[in-house]
């Protein structure tokens, strides 16, 4: 029987390293001289894996090359059982919303109504920026759009419909948490979705009009983007959002717009990317250049956008997660290449590491090794405690069966130890382990907590590896728990077990 136990752990333990090498996530690379055809086919076929793989209801996607569109992707659910995303269909694009606030600001510059390098407070007729231990002059519109204004607030949670929302920006802004100048201005950049509801309470006070009506007059309708807003009863082709589960869940709402609140559809995504090459009517070439320009504090930021130098040019993007959305978005101004993104579910991030990195190791002009390092490195690293994790549970589970085998541990209840103390140390660390494995199989293997849209736990993370992980994690915690509760068997009665068998 011992050595039937032996052979069972060596072929588990061989089994479970050949599943975690196998099920490695696969990253594919396209030669940037591919043709469209060869990249649109490629992008095809990296979207449908990840969407099985990753559970994802609903995407919209597209590359461009010279400016125009070689793949238009649309895949999924918008409605739960109900409509397929189209064209028309409006996503939240969360952070996405800042290059949109962008193109705003510049707009009113444009018409002379704002000057970028003045300070904002002038500008502002509702709010007044707190006093500071630092200048609050130096918090100018040029700086709010850079992300070196210093001003505090990374990003705003939604509000779920049982909790009271804030009837506008400048409420919002006195009770989420106050908004001040925490850092001096010009200096060290720091991302603050807290400077861009100042940016959009100024276009409400400069305009005369809401937020929503003046972005949708000065730059989606000028660029014939009929299906995006900021106002969701205005969409009616707006998807829902989806949990981990595809199952239509209430989507958060926002109020602060400019920082995280747009909805695009994709067909106007790619209106909107096009725009970037020549302002599309919009800005003048002189205003892009500045918008796409590095930030006093560092050549990587624009205003707002990311900027990555490639062989063939500036490329720069922008990403956004909002709960159960996400979104990326890439241009490259000089050649007209572009990519872009957008879902409607909590694991749609995962798409950053698969089809994101695809099309960048194209746009880059560089190995997609090269180009998905960080998501190669983290990605392996799960999988590796994955691997760890696993044989971890099985060697426990070897411990018990072979001494059960052997005759030297039995299940008694009460179980018995040696001595009051080992024992009851034995039995509280079986209890935290029950206790662990019993909360964790809920939090991840049911609707209560986990896939939610109020948790933004997954954002980011990499759910196949994850779930490969987490149940070599419950093993482990349950062959722990049934190895502190089994008893040893006294050495007589061992004994006297072995006499018998001979």
């Amino acid at each position: 029987m011992l050595n039937l136990v032996r052979l069972a752990t060596i072929l588990a333990a061989l089994g479970w390293i050949a599943f975690i090498a196998a099920d490695l996530r696969p990253f594919t690379g396209i030669d940037p001289d591919a043709s469209p055809a060869e990249m649109a086919a490629e992008l095809d076929g990296v979207l449908d894996r990840a969407m099985q793989r990753y559970s994802i209801a609903g995407v919209a996607a597209g590359a461009l090359r010279d400016g125009e569109v070689i793949w238009s992707a649309r895949r999924g659910e918008a409605q739960a059982g109900g409509s397929p995303v189209t064209g028309e269909t409006a996503f939240n694009l969360g952070s996405i919303s800042k290059p949109v606030t962008v193109w705003a600001v510049l707009a009113l510059a444009r018409d002379g109504r704002i000057d970028l390098d003045a300070p904002i407070q002038p500008y502002l007729t509702r709010f007044t920026l707190p006093d500071s231990e630092y200048d609050v002059s130096g918090v100018t519109v040029r700086r709010l759009l850079q992300h070196v204004a210093g001003i505090n607030i990374h990003g705003y949670g939604g509000y779920s419909p049982e909790e009271d929302q804030p009837a506008d920006i400048v409420e919002l802004s006195q009770t989420y948490e106050p908004l001040q100048l925490v850092r001096e201005p010009g200096t060290d950049p720091s991302y603050s979705g807290g400077g861009y509801v100042l940016l959009q309470m100024m276009i409400e006070d400069v305009s005369g009009q809401g937020f929503d009506a003046y972005v949708r007059e000065q730059v989606f309708a000028p660029l014939g983007m009929d299906h995006s807003g900021f106002i969701e009863a205005e969409l009616p082709t707006r998807s829902a959002a989806f949990n981990y589960y595809r199952r239509e869940i209430t989507d958060l709402r926002d109020v602060a717009l400019a920082a995280a609140g747009v909805y695009m559809s994709g067909d106007d995504m790619e209106n909107f990317l096009r725009a970037h090459l020549d302002g599309g009517g919009v800005l003048p070439a002189s205003w892009l250049d500045q918008a796409f320009a590095p930030s006093e504090g560092t050549p990587n930021i624009g205003m707002s956008y990311t900027r990555l130098e490639t062989p063939r040019g500036l490329l720069i993007g922008h990403g956004g997660n909002n709960s159960s959305w996400n979104a990326q978005i890439y241009i490259r101004p000089e050649t007209g290449d572009g990519f872009y993104f957008m879902t409607n579910a909590t694991s749609g991030a995962q798409l950053d590491f698969d089809l994101s990195c695809t099309w960048l190791s194209a746009a880059r002009e560089m190995d997609v090794e090269e180009v998905c390092a960080e998501a190669y490195e983290l990605t392996h690293q799960i999988s590796l405690a994955a691997g760890l994790t696993g044989l971890g549970a099985i060697g426990i589970a070897y411990w018990l069966l072979a001494g059960f085998a052997a005759g030297r541990r039995r299940f008694s209840v009460p179980p018995s130890g040696r001595g009051p103390v080992r024992l009851t140390v034995r039995l509280v660390l079986c209890a935290v382990s029950v206790i662990a494995a019993s909360v964790a199989a809920w939090f991840f293997y049911t609707n209560s907590v986990m896939w939610r849209t109020q948790v933004i736990l997954i954002d980011e993370m990499p759910v196949d590896e994850f779930e490969r992980l987490l149940p070599a994690v419950l093993v482990l915690l349950t062959g722990l728990a049934l190895s502190l509760w089994s008893s040893p068997v006294p050495r007589a009665v061992s004994g006297a077990g072995k006499a018998r068998q001979a």
